[in-house]
C-alpha cells in the first residue's frame, strides 16, 4: 500500500502544481482585468450589488463569523502599489468611502467571473481531478464574494453619516 502511494505522488504533486499555478494566473489576470474596469459602471445600490433582504444589511455573514477571518484572507491590494487599499482611516471622506464601496463591486464581479470560470479546471486538468479542481475553486471564491457583501453596506452607512457631518460642518460654518 505505501509503495502504491510513492508511485502515485509525484502525479498527486504535478496536479497540486497545475492547480496552484492556474489559480495564480487567472486570479492575477482577473484582478489585473478588474482594475482596468471603469468604476462609473458599478453601482451600489442597484442589483446584483445592493443588499439581498435575506443578507439583512450583510448581518447574515455575522453568522459564519466572517468579522473574524474576513482581514486573513489574501488581498492583491496589499501587494500592488497601484490598488486601492481596502482600509479605513481616521481621515475618511464620504468620496473615499464611496470608492472604497464601488472596490467592493469590482471585487464581487470579479469574483463572480472567477467561479463563472471554475468550469476550465475540467478543460485544464483530467477526470476527477479537474472536477474536484473546479469545484474546489468555485468554493474558494466563495468567502470574497461574502466579504464584499458584508462589508459594502457597513461602508454605504459610514459614508451616509461621514456626508451627513459633512452637511452639519457647512450649515455651523455657514456655507
Amino acid at each position: 500500500m505505501f509503495e502504491r502511494l510513492l508511485m502515485s505522488l509525484p502525479a498527486i504533486v504535478g496536479d497540486i502544481m497545475r492547480f496552484i499555478f492556474i489559480v495564480a494566473v487567472s486570479g492575477s489576470l482577473a484582478f489585473f482585468f478588474g482594475q482596468l474596469m471603469p468604476r462609473k459602471n458599478f453601482f451600489y445600490n442597484e442589483f446584483p450589488y445592493s443588499p439581498f433582504a435575506w443578507e439583512r444589511e450583510g448581518m447574515i455573514y455575522t453568522k459564519l463569523r466572517i468579522q473574524y477571518w474576513k482581514d486573513h484572507v489574501p488581498d492583491m491590494s496589499k501587494h500592488v502599489k497601484s490598488a486601492i487599499r481596502k482600509k479605513i482611516s481616521v481621515f475618511r471622506s464620504a468620496d473615499y468611502l464611496e470608492i472604497l464601496i464601488q472596490e467592493t463591486c469590482v471585487a464581487e464581479f470579479t469574483h463572480a467571473i472567477l467561479i463563472l470560470l471554475s468550469p476550465m479546471f475540467l478543460i485544464l486538468m483530467e477526470g476527477v481531478v479537474g472536477l474536484a479542481s473546479s469545484i474546489v475553486y468555485a468554493i474558494g471564491n466563495l468567502p470574497f464574494i461574502m466579504i464584499q457583501r458584508y462589508n459594502r453596506p457597513r461602508l454605504v452607512q459610514l459614508m451616509r453619516r461621514q456626508l451627513q457631518r459633512d452637511r452639519d460642518r457647512a450649515v455651523r460654518g455657514g456655507i
